[in-house]
């Protein structure tokens, strides 16, 4: 990523009656923005609308405060470019879905590797030869081949969008208690912009033809799927920063619980016996599950919107 350099102008309208920046309880927020970073003054060519809008009414007691709040991001490049790896998004923590930790939620894809793998005798044992060491002794080391493979990503998504909901009720002083639900997702809406470094592509195509990399990388299925939690907050005014301590604990009905099975690429004739396949497959072919957690507990100081 050396060598970037970006230029942006980013017009922005904003729109707010909310009657207070901190313990609001009626009014509407919003912010809309179009970032555009071209050729001038920079070298990288994106495109980024963004909206974020947030509205407070009474709830159904007097004293207590329905709050909603939805957030729209969106990168894309142009002119033959794509976004840098840095812009794209990353959600989860308490700025946006709870239930998960911070930046953890993305898609997930393959990029096309190459890794070093034992050759084993057909007796399973590892294979050794002989080499003269820099002091003129002959010694035996481990015998090992590059094959192709695909390594596992977590790109970031291009488009994320994400709504949350609380329902604010006073409990005491500066104690308030709001069960919340926060539900979005991390999408890839233009999958051509996981583009890959075609020198590379076209060294590994060079080494292993019969791998047929192609020039993005390989999405994982199931894994942009919405997200949601659901739970309570206990949030707490600390005047000395003039921001609520919180303490949440959040369920997560909707989770991504799958299986990632990367592509095997190197075949039985890249191999001297099949037993060193078969160990290569443990390697770089086997499936592992890929399952979130269901709930979380955390403090925190600031409000979700």
């Amino acid at each position: 990523m050396s060598g970037i350099v970006t230029s942006t102008i980013t017009p922005t309208f904003a729109y707010n009656t909310v009657d207070h920046p901190i313990i609001p309880t009626h009014g509407l927020r919003a912010n809309l923005s179009f970032g555009f970073s071209g050729s001038i003054a920079g070298n990288v060519n994106t495109l980024q609308p963004a909206a974020d809008v947030a509205y407070f009414r009474r709830g159904f007691f007097k004293g207590n405060v329905m709050g909603f709040h939805v957030n729209f991001r969106l990168i894309t490049g142009y002119g033959g470019k794509v976004a840098p790896p840095y812009s794209r998004y990353y959600m989860g923590g308490e700025n946006d879905i709870r239930g998960w930790d911070i930046m953890t939620i993305s898609p997930v894809a393959y990029l096309p590797t190459s890794i070093q793998v034992n050759v084993l005798n057909n007796d399973g044992s590892q294979r050794y030869q002989r080499v003269v060491n820099s002091s003129g002794g002959v010694s035996e080391v481990p015998v090992t081949q590059q094959v192709p493979s695909y390594q596992l990503i977590f790109p970031g998504g291009d488009t994320a969008a994400v709504f949350n909901y609380e329902y604010r009720i006073p409990i005491i002083g500066p104690i308030t208690l709001a069960p919340f639900v926060d539900f979005g997702a991390d999408l890839l809406s233009f999958p051509g912009q996981l583009g890959l470094n075609s020198g590379r592509v076209a060294q590994l195509n060079a080494l292993y033809p019969q791998a047929n990399f192609a020039q993005q990388a390989v999405i994982a299925p199931g894994t942009q799927k919405p997200r949601m939690s659901v739970g309570l907050e206990l949030q707490v005014l600390m005047p000395v920063v003039n921001a609520p301590f919180r303490v949440y604990w959040a369920y997560n009905p909707l989770v991504v619980d799958t299986t990632l099975q990367p592509p095997i690429v190197a075949d039985r004739s890249l191999f001297p016996n099949n037993v060193t396949y078969q160990s290569a497959l443990q390697a770089f072919g086997q499936s592992y599950p890929f399952d979130e957690r269901r709930s979380l507990f955390r403090f925190s100081i600031g409000r979700t919107f």
